[in-house]
């Protein structure tokens, strides 16, 4: 120890300061030694980095260089790392390359790309004696290749952090993003990279140790494949497999990828190859020979858009002048689909990286797009999204758009909805976007050459609205998908509001006659039973949307009346828009549910009961389907399947067919994951069901009337004692509040609805969710882009629950004033819809309040404030309509997440003790899917089915069918992301690669899509019976048919003629090479034979009773 010269400090200069260190405990902070991160454990220098595309055996370098290493050995300033705990490749590189000529995002790279985004079998690893080796065989040179799906996830400097790059940080002259013009579908220059390379390689230079975990890392990825089919992203080529390498120059780039001239094409035409050229099918270069291929193959544009609507179920083309007469040829043989209550609409996807056109979409109509029918090229759907996710705003993204909103993700969308999109040659421009749509970050854009805005404006209605934000909900309303009811509607006067102590009571709820109802459940499709003649609808007239319900007394058969609160804005449309009618659901659990009733009260035993009886019911359904052992439960959990008549498939004698046993495996892997991942658990004691008002003033302050009937088998019942009644989203302690449930003569005509009553100081309603200018309406379904609005309620009769619960006081809130303008302009508009993107922090809001209630209670004061965020005081749930924002605090968010909320990544994560956490054990393991394998299964088949002998002409007519509908199948699986039997049953199970839209929010799309693919396959077949002579046979002529997709689908002769027959090109295939045929060609599907359902329960019915 020593003293310095100029004061009395003392020097421990010979003490060693780290041991020091090491030793000292800080008061607050925890010292326990943190294991390092996998980018710590799993990184590797490289010596060289190239970019560019892998097509066989060759890779085409598009950008490369060598690899700065730093001074320091342990962190160099270059590396690739894998992070298996955040399942993403890491890569940060500075290149030895003079910075003037490469793009800023470029120098440095400072990327990740997620496993998601990695091809299938899309990792290549190759090692060999490195070249300066001299004859050290402990020296190698190893290469690492990433084929993508999608772009990595780029960021560049900014000041002391950094941001998400968009494309056009590829510029090198640096321009802004905000202020460069309207978006182009196909990028240009170095703005070209994102879309047109799809492989990333490094060259390292390492020992045999080094190698040794590297090696390691393989085992790693190899092992996630166990667990998800989707994650084998090995290739199966050895280590010493080699590729040839071509390195561009800058005039080589711009011959290849250089944006072709499109602009003597059709809109039609030019729109889809776009979309191929965005989407990485069509490389540029490769266009002029695709036009004149078209040209050759037929002159006229509807078939030439036929031929690339096909492509878009391809990964990359390789020889168009090979493919297309292929195609064409097998499209002749396939007659094109036409489905009258459906419009084709285009789907445009902007992300920081790309501009992606989908090829035009069969979706509901709504009164804009019936409007104009004939304009449909002049309107397109936009999304704005991340590469493969939604665009989640977290601070970083706030902060950079605070310090420069011309640059980064936020420009790029004010970029759009300032200058427009430039699609097939055509800009277009922002229209409108109601509150679901801004939810999905969504809005529809016009071609202001065809379609007028302001005449399209008039003809919506006279919005006055001065809140901005409520003026776009407004102006989206003609957008919501809908079906138009058929018969003449008289709009009687207007019915007063209920109101009182500034309450509406009757908020958002009009009269509708008996045969109003009974027509808008016929233009749904509900032709029979008691849907067929619903209480209550959801719709839209012109200006006036909410719910008519049932009042035979008070209003004419086929008239509507209409209250105040129902009217948003004038408008002369007088067209009824009926977007679904009140159906029995039985009442579920979920976890926010459950949540604040154990802080209340409610046994935690109970809860534990119930889901132990719910697993119970649900473990082994798949094999009690296969044995033929079904229980009552089971029956019930096989009627989930309601888009596909599994029971009788079942019932008939299929419950050994594979894609019965696949759906049977979906059913009970859907049921496990939702106990698990969403604690969603049914609840017999209890509905879900639409609310409305007592327009009679029967019951009093406190009551409710409920007669619910769940089929026409079943007689209706009517609920009469204590009951809890709730509605999601529940967070604050006061959001569940009990009841009394009583019967009353003058409502009896109501059936499958929740009757609140109009008495007393505050409507029931009010107290269950955040106020709401629409409260009856504020719960928002999607479905394909479009809105579907109304309020549900849980009502629990099971009195284990009504008993137990403690009441609290509901949450008291003051609504705070609206933003207004003098005049809503566009412009208003437009920032709006950026500003609602970035306080998007609902979903985050709720994740918070989850977390911390867990590990504290509801009851504790930071749940409280995320409550009083979650309603309208601080304004989250309700931004769509008063534009205020919330503000998610730093001391809101959790330091630490329960392991049931599975974050995963690298947030820390702890073992939940408290009821979440136990039930959510309860499910051993993470529930999984894997469909089945038909030459595993050694190709089972029904000899009821088998003994019909067979036409080999039928046969060739009806394998067009099948490459019909299986090309589409194809397409609808890779675009929501699902196994084949998925779409059949309607079902999507959990997916962490979907994440652009919630699970559940695919089942709809999933059934409509399985519906339009039937519906084609039967109305062909009934052409082919038209001109076909049939041998005689017992069998009707559509089960003759049926007996031949059967044999198509499921017989080991033709399965294996089938997929020779694909390996040689035929059906508008391509001939893949060696190296990709076993990656690229897809498995044997198993739905084409049930499109014939029917028909098949008939044959095999006729055989067991003739035995």
């Amino acid at each position: 120890m020593s003293t310095h010269p100029n004061s009395n400090i003392k020097l421990f200069d010979d003490l060693d300061l780290s041991d020091l260190l090491n030793r000292v405990t800080l008061v607050g902070f925890d010292n326990t030694p943190k294991p390092p991160s996998d980018v710590d454990r799993f990184r590797f220098a490289p010596d060289a980095i190239a970019m560019g595309s892998l097509q066989g055996r060759l890779f085409t370098q598009v950008f490369g260089g060598g690899c700065a290493k730093g001074s320091d050995g342990r962190r160099n300033t270059s590396f690739i790392a894998f992070d298996f705990r955040r399942e993403q490749l890491v890569f940060k590189v500075t290149t030895m390359l003079d910075s003037r000529s490469v793009p800023r995002v470029l120098h440095p790279i400072d990327a990740e790309l997620s496993f998601n985004d990695i091809a299938q079998r899309g990792i290549h690893i190759t090692k060999r004696a490195h070249p300066s080796a001299m004859g050290n065989p402990n020296l190698l040179e190893v290469t690492v290749t990433v084929g993508c799906r999608r772009p990595p996830r780029f960021c560049v400097p900014l000041d002391q952090s950094r941001r998400r790059a968009t494309v056009m940080d590829f510029m090198i002259s640096g321009a802004h993003e905000r202020e460069a013009g309207s978006i182009s579908t196909i990028p240009e220059g170095h703005c070209a990279y994102p879309t047109f390379c799809d492989t990333y390689r490094w060259i390292f230079r390492m020992d045999r140790q080094q190698y040794a975990k590297i090696t390691a890392c393989v085992q790693k990825i190899r092992a996630l494949a166990l667990d998800d089919p989707e994650m084998d992203l090995m290739s199966p080529s050895g280590e010493n497999a080699r590729w040839s390498v071509r390195i561009l120059g800058d005039y080589e780039f711009q011959e290849l990828y250089t944006p072709p001239d499109l602009s003597r094409l059709p809109f039609s035409t030019r729109t889809l190859l776009e979309g191929l050229i965005g989407y990485g099918v069509l490389r540029p270069v490769d266009t002029p020979n695709m036009i004149e291929t078209l040209r050759k193959a037929s002159p006229a544009t509807p078939f030439q858009n036929r031929i690339l609507e096909a492509l878009f179920s391809q990964d990359r083309i390789r020889d168009v002048k090979a493919l297309i007469p292929k195609l064409a040829a097998f499209l002749r043989r396939r007659p094109p689909s036409n489905q009258t209550h459906l419009v084709l609409i285009r789907t445009v996807l902007v992300t920081p990286m790309r501009v992606l056109v989908g090829p035009p979409q069969y979706e509901s109509s709504n009164s804009v797009t019936r409007k104009y029918s004939d304009k449909l090229d002049g309107i397109i759907r936009v999304q704005f999204s991340d590469e493969d996710d939604r665009l989640y705003v977290y601070g970083s993204l706030k902060n950079a758009d605070n310090e420069n909103p011309a640059v980064g993700l936020m420009a790029r969308v004010r970029r759009a909805l300032q200058h427009g999109l430039n699609v097939g040659g055509e800009t277009f421009y922002p229209v409108a976007s109601s509150s679901s749509q801004q939810r999905d970050h969504s809005m529809w854009f016009i071609n202001t050459r065809m379609i007028d805005g302001l005449s399209l404006r008039n003809w919506m209605g006279t919005v006055h609205e001065t809140v901005v934000a409520k003026h776009a909900a407004r102006m989206g309303l003609p957008f919501s998908t809908s079906r138009i009811v058929n018969m003449k509607i008289n709009v009687g006067g207007q019915l007063a509001d209920v109101k009182r102590n500034g309450r509406i009571f009757t908020d958002g709820v009009g009269l509708a006659g008996r045969n109003v109802l009974h027509e808008s459940a016929l233009a749904l499709g509900e032709k029979k039973g008691i849907d067929s003649y619903p209480s209550v609808i959801q719709f839209r007239l012109g200006g006036a949307k909410g719910v008519l319900a049932d009042w035979p007394k008070l209003v004419s058969k086929d008239d509507i009346l209409l209250r105040p609160s129902n009217i948003k804005f004038t408008s002369d449309l007088a067209d009824l828009n009926v977007i679904r009618v009140a159906k029995y659901q039985v009442a579920f659990l979920n976890r926010q549910f459950i949540n604040i009733m154990c802080a209340n009260g409610v046994p935690q035993e109970l809860i534990i009961s119930i889901f132990k009886d719910a697993v119970a019911d649900i473990n082994g359904f798949r094999d009690r389907v296969r044995d033929g052992k079904m229980t009552k439960a089971d029956e019930n959990l096989g009627r989930m399947c309601d888009n596909f008549p599994f029971m009788r498939l079942v019932r008939s004698g299929f419950n050994t067919n594979p894609l019965i046993l696949d759906i049977a495996a979906i059913l009970e892997c859907k049921a496990l994951q939702d106990l698990k991942w969403r604690a969603r658990v049914k609840l017999p004691g209890g509905v879900f069901l639409i609310g409305i008002a007592d327009e009679t003033g029967t019951l009093r302050e406190g009551e409710v009337f409920c007669q619910y009937q769940e089929n026409d088998g079943t007689p209706p019942k009517i609920v009469t004692d204590e009951v809890l009644i709730c509605r999601a989203p529940a967070l604050h302690p006061g959001d569940v509040r009990r009841v009394s449930a009583v019967d009353a003569p003058e409502l009896r005509h109501l059936k499958n609805v929740i009757v609140f009553s109009i008495q007393g100081e505050r409507d029931l309603p009010e107290f269950l969710s955040a106020p709401s200018i629409d409260r009856l309406l504020i719960m928002f379904c999607r479905l394909g882009g479009g809105d579907l609005d109304g309020d549900d309620y849980t009502l629990i009769w099971d009195q284990r629950f009504v008993r137990s619960l403690s009441m609290y006081a509901p949450m008291e809130y003051e609504a705070p004033d609206p933003i207004r303008e003098r005049e809503v302009t566009q412009r208003h508009l437009n920032e709006n819809f950026v500003q609602y993107i970035l306080n998007d922090v609902l979903g985050q809001v709720d994740n918070c309040h989850l977390a911390l209630s867990d590990r504290y209670t509801p009851f504790d004061g930071r749940c409280l404030e995320l409550s009083e965020i979650h309603s309208l005081i601080f304004c989250s749930v309700d931004f769509a309509k008063t534009g205020q924002a919330a503000t998610l605090h730093l001391h809101l968010r959790p330091d630490e997440w329960p392991d049931f909320m599975d974050k995963g990544g690298s947030v820390v994560s702890y073992t939940s003790h408290n009821i979440l956490g136990k039930i959510f054990r309860l499910v051993q393991a993470d529930p999984h899917f894997r469909p089945s394998d038909l030459e595993r299964m050694s190709y089972p088949s029904d000899p009821r089915i088998t003994r019909y002998p067979l036409n080999d002409g039928l046969l060739e007519r009806l394998k067009v069918l099948k490459a019909c509908y299986e090309r589409d199948v194809q397409y609808d699986m890779r675009r929501y992301r699902v196994f084949e039997p998925e779409i059949p049953a309607g079902i999507a199970i959990r997916n962490k690669k979907r994440r652009r839209v919630r699970d559940e929010n695919v089942n709809e799309p999933l059934r409509e899509a399985f519906s339009f693919g039937v519906e084609n396959v039967r109305d062909a077949a009934a052409n082919i019976l038209r001109d076909f002579t049939f041998e005689k046979t017992t069998l009707t002529p559509m089960q003759t048919i049926a007996r031949h997709c059967y044999a198509l689908t499921f017989e080991e002769r033709f399965v294996r003629q089938w997929e020779q027959q694909h390996r040689q090109g035929h059906w508008g295939v391509e001939v893949l090479d060696d190296d990709d045929e076993e990656m690229l060609r897809p498995k044997p599907l198993m739905s084409f034979a049930f499109c014939f359902c029917q028909e098949l329960i008939q044959i095999v019915s006729e055989s067991d009773s003739e035995v």
